[in-house]
This record gives C-alpha cells, structure tokens and sequence, in this order.
C-alpha cells in the first residue's frame, strides 16, 4: 500500500479523508486525478495542487480506485477510524521503463511482447507449490518433472537454458542444464510472477529462445509502520507443510529508508499414487531473503540477499545396480519396494543451497531520464548422493557426495532510459558476466569459465492506438573447459534483434505482432557430458562440435475483455537452427554407480508452432467459466518426424462462482476444473524407452473466502483439490514415468493471516 498516516482525530461516523496525490519518481502534485471510493460510488478529481477529500464516512475499511493520465491505475486500502490524512503515490508512464522487472504492469504499457501475469491474489492460491507448478497454471507453460518434488518450467515447448528467469530483476544462474534441476527460488517471496512469452534476447539477454520469467517482490514500503503477513500450506498427499512469515517497514522520522524480511519452511514425506507409496519422495526447505533500501524522489539504492536451502529425496526405484533389473522394472512399471508413509529422506537425494547478493542504485538524470546500476553475485552449490556407492562404508555414505558442483556468477547490469520526447521513448544498457562451475566426484560436466559481454538498445515510438518498437543487442561469449588433457575453448559474436506492433482497436480490445531472433551457444554439458546424471537416472553423452542454436521467432496476439466475455489469443511460429536435445540411445551401460540407460546429445532443425487460448465467459454476475487451450507441434525438420519430449496438446474447462460478500466474509468463491491432456502423437516412434504413455483427465476444485478484520488487508483461506478422482496415470515429460504413476488425489489447505502495525504519533 502506498499511503501514509497523518496526524488525526477521532470523530466517530463522522469521520473526513483527506488526501493528496503525488508522482513516486519526481514528487509533483498530480492534478484532476480520479479517486473513486468504492463503498460510498463516490468519486473526486484532485485540485491543481494533488488534493481532495471524503466527509462524513463512518469506521471501517474503504477501498480507493485511483487513475491519472499516464499512470497505470492503482487500488488503495485504508483502514478508518478518525479523521485522516493520506499520500497516495501514482507511477507516471514518463519513467514506466525504468523498473520493468519490479512492476510487471509497467512493463506490460512499455513493451509490445506478449506479457501473462499471475498476480498476487492468484498467487495466494498456489502457495505451497514449486515455482514449476505455479507456472504450469498459464496456458502455454508445462513442466519437465522427476519424480513428485522436481519441475522445470517448459514455455512453448522450450525448457532449461533457453528460458531465463529474473528473481528480483537478477538473471537465475545456477545448473540449469539438467533436466531435474529445478529453479532455486522461494515462490513466498514473490508477489507477483509473469511470464513473457516469445523470443526475449534482445530485451533481456542471450538465451532468451523461449521467453522470460520475472519472479518479483513488491516495493519497498515508503508508509511508516511496520507490516507483514504469514501463510500456512497443509498437503494431504505427503503430509507436506509450509510456512512462511514476511515482515517489513518504514519509520516515520526517516521515509526514505525501508526494510523487508523474509523466510519460509517446508517439510512433506513420501507422496503416493493412486495405488501405492513411492519411497524417498520427501523434502525438506529452509529459505531466508533479507531487503533494505533507501529511496528519494531522484536517486535510491537497494541491497537484497536470499539463501535456499534444499534436501530433496529422489525415488529410490529409479536407480538399479545391473541391467535386469532396470529392464525388469520398466516392464513392471511399478517400484517394487513396498514402501509405506516416512519424512525420511536416505539416498538417493539432492541438496541444493543457492546464495544471490544483489546490490542496485538509481539516478534521475536531470529530469530526462534515469540511470539504473546493478550488482550481483551469486553461488550455487548442489551435492548429489547415489543410491550405489561401492568405495563407501555406511559411516560416510552421507558424507561423500556421488557428485558436487558449485557454480559463482557476476553480474553487472548499465542501463540508461530516457523519458518521452516527441512520442520516442527507450532505452541504451550494457551488461556482463562471469562464471565459474567447478564440479568434484563426477564427469557429467567438467569445470569451465564463462564471460559474457552485451550491449542493447531499445527505441519506442507511440502515436495514439500505435505503438512500434525495435531493438537490437549484440552478445559476446566466450567459455573454456579445463578437460584432464586439453582446455578447449570457444567464442561466439553473435546479434538479435526484434520489432513489434502493437495497436488498440479500443480500450477494450489491443492486437500485438512481434518478430524476433535469439540465439544461444552449447553449453559445457551438452559438449562435454560423459557420466552418470545422478537425479535423472541417466547416463549422458556430449558432443564437442554442436553449433549454436540460432531461433527465428513470428507471434501475434489479440486481446478483448469485454463485461462479459474475455479472450486472448496468442499465435507463435518458432523456426531453430540447430536445435540441441538429449535423444535416448536405447541402450543401457553398466556403471559402479549402477545401470543406466544413455542419452546422447545430438542437433536438429526444428519448427515449433503453437497457440495458446484463454477464454472466460460471464453470462451474469458472479459466474464465470474459464477456458485454456494449448497446442502445440514441435517437428524435426532434419528427420522429418517429430521432435521428443514436447508437451502433448492440453485443455482445461471450469466453472467458477462468487457469492455476494457480507460484512465480515467476502470474495466466497467455489469452483470446479477439468483437466485433459492428450497422448504425445507425435512422438517419434522406436526413440524413447517406452511409448508415450495414453491420454488422461483429471478433476480439480477449489474454494475460498476472506475474512474481514481492523487490518487493512482481509485474513485468507483457501482450499484445493487436485486429482480428486484420484486416478492413476502417467505424464508424458515426467522423466520417471518408466517407473511409476503419477501422484495421486491432494487436497491442500492454505491460511493466510496479514498484520500492520500503525506508527506512534
């Protein structure tokens, strides 16, 4: 909330607001603003000078809706029960592209990309989730699973190191190669999460094939008093419980310096199927991220740190100690360990800690732009353990990892962006970046050196209903690996570009079109790999002469929201050249880690073309049904085939009713879901281990409520169930489906309770 408390008097039911509007960045008065109070259907214009006011409101809680020219509308909730005086802060569009990672709306005005959101009330009813799972509730989004605790985001088809993901504006950097190495982030901490889909290189970096994650915090507060909530999650598959407490604030003798804390714990056990209990499933979570900034109308600079800390059990039927009896369990189809319900998690496992320090400050340049500077490092250290370890004693068999690999990054971002002048608007940036990975006990990846060096430039050009925009980057690469005989290097120079259209038809309708080109060179797995990939349960080959993958992409989108109906439709044709996948050998190597079967890195011409759809109709207040639709064809131009390991075509129906709020309980929802996902058809046959597995459906339900209290944010339930039918079936991009069905009925229970504490006058 960005509003202050002023001295005030107690008048009961005859109680004054009185306000003033003001810009964030700059501190000018913003005149003729609309303020509408929604519980009174009034509504005020601001003076010249930013000011208006409400009388004789009684107690309680009011909500402002507050608009200006070119800001984006924001909604205000204030807790009354005296007289009172508020600042209201409005972000101007003149500096909309200087925090496009903060603000996702903001960016949604200053980009002609295609931009979903998952806002924070949508958020509140997946916490408890993975940040794969989370994502998985947009159309076009999948995810690449191991097992139940594991999940990559998939974006069109495209997963791993050709999507980048921003957590709080710093580029993820950890071992984002292996297919069961999932994001090390706290979906807690985000308050709002978006997703840009489509080829992103030029705005966001090299890598950016498939389109781009922004995880993002809210803003510091700038109101003194201190406030903050606690969530609580209760699976009822595992067991598995989440909580997580958040407390920040700002002192009214010093508004410029601001504090945010953060931390989170989540524990489950072993998850079960619809038929049986899949052993050494469990996790375990700790996680911790710590802000402070101090903010002035034309300069500010923030530091923020985060630590997580993951112990994540891998199914103990996944790992074998001879071929027989890995065939044996892939014809079974089923883990054969009689397992019951354990929070123990023994071996195999996965232990991740990732720590990122991130520093930024910002500079208003002379009232025509401003200039953002930002600093980050960040250190990755994941430890494998085997289920077979022949050289240990059961004293260290925890000890010693089967592999370990500890990844440092730097980064540091320049970016320069200048407000409107004669309808031009952009911005100029640099960045760069080093890496060091080094790894202990294994070949799957050797040690490497990575540096990275960019420079960008993006211009935008509106003219009433049209907006154009165009941008072009130019990437430098250089890597080596440090092999036990040589130390092979490699350098890439390489540009993207993009331009996009996009025009309002009117307020209510706004069609996109973008063409863009992105491009990413072969990392050190897919050169070098020769090795056990521990959580996987595989064994992977490289390839020391793949060629960087080169993309092409074309989409279009078309939006309408109407009172009735709402669509958006979305359209995208991806062309790569020499695209990079792990193709199974169909055999099987014998190793003193046990018995694998190979995947070999190979490259392919490959056209991706696709569509998600979403549909809500509102035939009258209250009810609503929901429609997703994602199709997807990924084909191998090369072979002539399809391409493996692609999301197979997915559908969702629902219905959905809000019942009329009362005075203490409000927004009572419930609602009702239908799942279907088809059988991967174009799999190539005779290249995967076993058969894409048939198609299934799957029934999802939820219901919710807000409870009312002094605070000005209401208390929050919410409950969901998933796979309430509780059939067994298999997913196609589960990479442990050989072996076991998929988890079977939850019912999850999430609490959240917010507080605020008001400042002594």
């Amino acid at each position: 909330m960005l509003f202050s408390y002023a001295r005030a008097q107690e008048k009961p039911c005859n109680i004054q607001l009185n306000g003033t509007v003001i810009d964030f960045h700059n501190g000018k008065k913003l005149d003729f603003a609309s303020i509408y109070l929604v519980e009174k259907t009034a509504n005020k214009l601001s003076s010249e000078h930013g000011k208006f006011n409400f009388e004789n409101l009684c107690g309680g809680t009011y909500t402002l809706h507050v608009s200006h020219i070119g800001c984006e509308p924001k909604t205000f909730t204030i807790n009354l029960n005296k007289d009172t005086s508020i600042v209201l802060l409005m972000e101007h569009s003149e500096t909309e592209l200087t925090e496009i990672v903060v603000q996702e709306q903001k960016e949604k005005q200053s980009t002609t990309s295609d931009i979903v959101q998952l806002p924070t009330k949508a958020l509140e009813k997946l916490r408890g989730l993975t940040l794969g799972e989370t994502l998985k509730t947009i159309s076009g989004v999948s995810t690449l699973n191991t097992g139940t605790n594991i999940s990559k985001p998939i974006i069109h088809g495209l997963q791993g190191v050709r999507i980048l993901i921003l957590n709080n504006s710093i580029r993820q950097e950890s071992q984002q190669w292996g297919n069961e190495h999932a994001p090390e982030i706290d979906p807690f901490l985000a308050q709002k999460i978006s997703i840009v889909k489509g080829a992103e290189a030029v705005r966001y970096g090299s890598d950016a094939i498939g389109g781009v994650i922004l995880v993002e915090p809210n803003l510091l507060p700038n109101t003194s008093g201190i406030s903050g909530e606690l969530n609580y999650v209760l699976h009822s598959n595992n067991a598995e419980q989440s909580v997580s407490g958040l407390l920040q604030g700002n002192h009214r003798k010093i508004p410029a310096l601001a504090w945010r804390v953060q931390g989170t714990y989540r524990r489950g056990g072993n998850a079960r199927t619809a038929n049986y209990w899949l052993k050494n499933t469990g996790v375990e979570e700790g996680n911790f991220s710590a802000t402070l900034g101090w903010n002035k109308s034309n300069y500010g600079i923030e530091i923020f740190y985060s630590r997580f800390q993951t112990d994540l059990g891998i199914l103990s039927a996944s790992h074998f100690g001879n071929i027989a009896d890995l065939e044996n369990a892939i014809t079974r189809g089923k883990p054969n360990d009689n397992a019951t319900f354990s929070f123990n998690i023994g071996i195999p496992r996965q232990a991740i800690t990732h720590n990122l320090l991130k520093t930024s400050a910002r500079l208003n340049t002379k009232n025509i732009g401003e200039l953002k500077l930002q600093f980050a490092f960040q250190h990755n250290l994941r430890r494998e353990y085997d289920k077979q370890r022949a050289y240990n004693n059961s004293n260290t068999l925890n000890a010693i990892p089967g592999a370990e690999f500890a990844i440092q990054t730097i980064t540091t971002d320049l970016v320069w962006s200048h407000k409107t002048i004669k309808r031009f608007s952009g911005k100029v940036g640099a960045s760069f970046m080093t890496q060091t990975n080094n790894q202990k006990y294994s070949t799957i990846i050797p040690p490497f050196w990575n540096f990275n060096g960019s420079l960008f430039a993006i211009e935008q050009w509106q003219y009433k209903k049209l907006k154009l925009e165009a941008g072009f980057r130019l990437d430098y690469r250089w890597q080596q690996a440090y092999l036990q005989k040589e130390k092979p290097s490699f350098n890439y120079f390489i540009p993207s570009g993009n331009i996009g259209l996009q025009y309002s038809f009117s307020p209510q309708v706004k069609w996109n079109v973008n063409i863009g080109s992105a491009w990413r060179a072969p990392n050190m797995v897919e050169m070098f790999a020769d090795g056990v990939h521990h959580g996987a349960a595989s064994y992977d080959k490289g390839n020391r002469n793949l060629k960087p993958e080169i993309a092409f992409n074309l989409s279009t989108s078309l939006e309408a929201n109407w009172r009735w109906f709402q669509v958006h439709f979305h359209f995208y044709q991806n062309f790569i050249n020499h695209f990079i996948y792990s193709k199974p050998s169909l055999q099987n190597i014998e190793t003193i880690r046990g018995t694998f079967p190979i995947f070999e890195y190979t490259q392919a011409n490959a056209s991706l073309t696709g569509s998600d759809i979403d549909i809500i109709i509102k035939p009258f207040m209250g009810l609503e049904f929901p429609n997703k639709i994602s199709l997807l064809r990924a084909w191998n131009s090369t072979a002539n085939e399809g391409l493996i390991l692609m999301p197979p075509q997915r559908f969702e129906h629902g219905i959905r009713y809000t019942f009329s709020p009362s005075t203490k309980i409000t927004n009572l929802y419930f609602g009702l879901n239908v799942l279907y996902e088809m059988r991967q058809y174009l799999a190539p046959p005779n290249q995967d281990i076993t058969p894409p597995p048939p198609a299934y459906w799957l029934l999802n339900a939820e219901a919710g409520f807000e409870i009312e209290t002094k605070m000005p944010q209401p208390i929050s339930i919410n409950l969901s169930g998933k796979n309430l039918l509780n059939k067994a079936y298999r997913n196609y991009l589960n990479r442990f489906r050989y072996f076991c069905e998929e988890q079977g009925a939850d019912v999850t229970l999430r609490l959240k309770v917010p507080f605020y504490f008001s400042p002594k006058k």
